[in-house]
């Protein structure tokens, strides 16, 4: 997998940070904690985290995130209450993205998430905080909105449309083989289109100067649609 992105026959929003495409996880951070450590590993550390609830996590996830990664050596931080598009807009939210070093956008509710935060200064806060090196974490739901297009763990809903931060690419999270057959029907109808399996407890994290690393135990799986051709 990462020669097809090293190859540059993908790519991927153009700035100063890295983004880290996480397929979801089977035991909240206990199971991540060597892709969490190497996120942080990217970060500037005199920039804070920050936590972005807007997949109608769980009251208690962000404060665990903050608590998980300065145990692992990350700055202190602060969760940013973005939960809809109010919150979306204030700048207060919006200064507070805007400064961070690293920023994760927590599991759950993938098309509250993509309601909530596209198109919003929100994610012009996030864009710009990437742009001067912040690291963006997406976790299940979030790396579905940072690709093109994503097929959650919910299949009921159908392929989503994500920011396209990854482009031309279709991602499936919490992929495992019997998901394969779903991934593959969603090429079939976007045939110029890479396909990208993340399971559970693996990442993908790309750089800016085209870095590709793939954390975690579990492998990644690609699939390229019919029609998929590199450099496009």
């Amino acid at each position: 997998m990462a020669s097809i992105f090293e190859s540059q026959r993908v790519t991927w929003r153009a700035g100063a940070g890295w983004l880290v495409l996480i397929g979801g996880t089977s035991d909240q951070w206990r199971a991540t904690e060597a892709i969490d450590r190497a996120a942080i590993g990217l970060m500037d550390r005199d920039r804070p985290i920050a936590f972005v609830p807007a997949a109608a996590c769980p009251p208690d996830y962000g404060e665990s995130f903050l608590a998980t990664y300065h145990r692992l050596g990350a700055p202190r931080g602060y969760v940013v209450p973005v939960q809809d598009r109010a919150s979306a807009s204030d700048p207060a939210n919006t200064e507070l993205l805007r400064r961070a070093g690293l920023i994760y956008f927590g599991g759950g509710e993938t098309v509250q998430l993509l309601e909530t935060v596209t198109g919003t200064p929100a994610l012009e806060a996030v864009a710009a905080a990437h742009d001067a090196g912040a690291v963006i974490v997406g976790m299940s739901a979030g790396a579905i909105a940072l690709a093109a297009l994503g097929v959650p763990h919910n299949l009921n809903i159908g392929v989503l449309q994500g920011w396209g931060w990854l482009a031309r690419t279709i991602v499936s999270v919490h992929h495992t083989p019997e998901r394969q057959s779903e991934l593959r029907r969603a090429l079939l109808d976007r045939p110029d289109m890479l396909g990208v399996g993340l399971p559970e407890d693996a990442a993908v994290a790309l750089g800016p100067d085209g870095q590709v690393h793939t954390w975690g135990a579990r492998e990644l799986t690609v699939t390229a649609g019919r029609h998929f051709r590199p450099g496009d």
